[in-house]
């Protein structure tokens, strides 16, 4: 059943945040997801600068954000925003890299590759992920269909393990 209502993802660009002193102008609106597919913060990648979390009325730099806290959330940027990102910690930029599930995923013996996500109009809930089985089947996930963490691309340790555990078995 598709959302009624709904923001999609690759709809969230070029959008113009109105606060009661100032009006911005935001290239990009990232919700992050936790495991219960609730959206706790958005990021919003703003025209000139770094991106700032938008936390109700107020904008903060996204080092306020754990580290840690990262690690328990995805996000779905399919333009790979955050590779042009500067005046952000390294550390947070590689953090964020690792919440992103633009990167293809096994399920079912199949592999997946998200086509987008669609979120309750307040964004304060993911409600669906469309996505891509082969090249013509599209998928749709809802919340209990499939656990979000897993959607994560591998670390680059447990890529690298990945391939030299193949290259070692070749």
């Amino acid at each position: 059943m598709r959302p009624e209502g709904g923001a999609r993802q690759r709809g969230l660009v070029d959008r113009r945040i109105v606060f009661s002193d100032a009006e911005r102008d935001v290239s990009y609106v990232f919700p992050f997801v936790d495991r219960r597919w609730r959206v706790p913060f958005v990021v919003v990648a703003l025209s000139a600068g770094a991106p700032l979390v938008l936390d109700g009325p107020y904008l903060r730099r996204i080092e306020s954000i754990p580290l840690e806290d990262l690690g328990q959330l995805v996000h779905y940027d399919p333009w790979w925003v955050f590779r042009r990102v500067t005046g952000v910690a390294r550390a947070w930029i590689e953090a964020v890299f690792a919440t992103n599930i633009a990167a293809p995923f096994r399920r079912g013996g199949r592999t997946h590759k998200v086509r987008d996500l669609i979120f309750s109009a307040e964004l304060d809930r993911l409600e669906e992920i469309e996505a891509r089985a082969g090249l013509f089947r599209a998928v749709s996930f809802h919340p209990g269909d499939v656990e979000l963490l897993t959607l994560r691309p591998a670390s680059r340790e447990q890529s690298n393990l990945r391939t030299l555990r193949t290259t070692k078995a070749l």
